[in-house]
């Protein structure tokens, strides 16, 4: 049963260049497939064994006390078995950038198309909701990349028949990313950017009856904080409590990543490449000198990837207090990475014991709104959502919730990194303010006024 588990796979799903999805077992000498490491082998998930034994692994932790899982690519498990080649769709690594992306056709390509949502991914899932998740009433997140399509997504986390609780929606950590060139690419990109994959799926779950989960952050991404905001040790903070107050306003469940409670930043760019430890940038980066070599500008711009888009970003360890190595692990151990230089201001301990009048920490504004959200769950959880024409601005985001005990509520969102003036509409009506990333403010009733970078306040 062994080698079946294994299915052979001579390149029939071809990745760029930089990774190859072909693997040997050196006992067999057959191939196999493993669409991410040779340390994974992708399961035959066409054998019923197989499932039994995957169904069988999952009771055994959900007997031991487990609430349920986290189901890493789980729409990758069926694949088309007629294993055709990949489209041609991304151009030859002769010269340019840092990926090679340009004329001709390069030797792999992206197979996404034959393994992603494959044919009997609902039928799987289907079975594994009946067998194992039902009967222990199991919460379930899958994470769906290469996946928009809104009547697949909705098979999957519909209120009625789903087969999963919720899934990852990738819009918005995708969003600078370069089509055709994979996710280590950059791309310049606006606020309304950003805004629209979050307009798109707080509006369409709550049409077509899904549900939603709110995440900018993971161990996949950079720090959302460099991402999104100014991370620079005057604006870290407000930004830090920016992406707080948007995403514990709205709807779905809130995963928040370890380091972003506190405000943990990318590394930093001065830092020698050698501390990116992470396989995608190390090939990345071996990928990137084969190519240019000593083409400086090249390298400056695959050096820009790195600093930007590396998942090194949110492995540095977490920062728990000042002691040696952030409290993550004894002096006299050697991390498995670099400990960020931050970590003396920048940890758990410093933002728990945090005492002003005037301003909370990141840790404790995240508490606050965290508070604030479940106290008024049936507007900011499970609420009306609408968003706030911002034709005047394209740096502003702002919205409306509206739940039948908690009322109406007013969000808005700065940013643009500026001070700007921003009108809200004739037709909204403010009685009192909540809650900002100025704590000190006595802005009830103004319908225009001066917004600061990092600015956000819910009405």
């Amino acid at each position: 049963m062994s080698e079946e588990w294994w299915k052979e796979a001579s390149q029939l799903f071809r990745f760029p260049n930089i990774i190859i999805p072909r693997s040997t077992d050196k006992t067999s000498n057959e191939y196999y497939l493993s669409l991410f490491t040779p340390d994974q082998p992708d399961l035959n998930w066409a054998n019923p064994d197989v499932r039994v034994a995957v169904h069988d692994v999952m009771r055994f932790w959900l007997d031991k006390g487990a609430c349920g899982y986290r189901m890493d690519v789980i729409n990758l498990i069926s694949k088309d078995q007629r294993f055709p080649d990949a489209d041609e769709t991304i151009v030859n690594a002769t010269s340019g950038d840092a990926a090679g992306h340009t004329g001709g056709s390069a030797k792999y390509q992206p197979g996404w198309k034959w393994y992603v949502n494959g044919p009997r991914l609902h039928e799987y899932l289907r079975e594994l909701k009946k067998e194992v998740l039902d009967p222990y009433k199991a919460i379930t997140v899958g994470e769906m990349p290469h996946v928009s399509d809104i009547d697949e997504i909705i098979k999957t986390v519909g209120q009625k028949d789903g087969e999963l609780n919720m899934i990852f929606i990738f819009d918005v950590v995708d969003l600078d990313n370069v089509p055709g060139q994979g996710r280590m690419a950059l791309r310049n990109w606006e606020v309304r950017d950003l805004v629209k994959p979050i307009v798109k799926w707080q509006t369409l779950m709550i049409e077509r009856e899904g549900w939603n989960s709110v995440f900018i952050e993971n161990h996949d991404n950079p720090r959302s904080l460099s991402r999104f905001c100014d991370d620079s040790d005057e604006w870290r903070e407000k930004g830090a409590k920016l992406l707080a107050l948007m995403q514990t306003t709205l709807s779905g469940t809130i995963f928040v990543y370890q380091g972003e409670e506190i405000g943990m930043r990318n590394m930093p760019k001065d830092w020698d490449v050698a501390e990116y430890k992470d396989i995608e940038s190390v090939n990345y980066w071996k990928k990137s000198l084969e190519l240019h070599g000593f083409d400086k500008d090249a390298l400056k711009k695959a050096r820009e990837v790195l600093d930007t888009k590396a998942r090194d970003h949110t492995r540095t360890p977490m920062q728990w207090d000042a002691s040696p190595n952030a409290g993550f692990c004894s002096e006299n151990v050697k991390p498995w990475m670099r400990v960020m230089d931050d970590f003396k201001t920048v940890n758990t301990d410093v933002q728990t014991r945090f005492s002003s009048e005037n301003d909370l920490s990141v840790l404790q504004y995240w508490k606050r709104r965290l508070a604030d959200r479940k106290k008024h769950a049936d507007a900011f959880v499970h609420g009306e959502y609408q968003t706030i024409d911002n034709a005047d601005n394209g740096s502003v985001f702002a919205y409306l919730r509206a739940g039948k005990e908690s009322g109406q509520w007013l969000i808005v969102l700065n940013f643009s990194g500026n001070t700007l003036a921003w009108s809200m509409p004739e037709e909204v009506k403010v009685k009192d303010w909540m809650a900002g990333t100025y704590l000190k403010e006595n802005l009830t009733n103004r319908l225009r006024a001066s917004w600061r970078c990092g600015h956000g306040r819910a009405y």
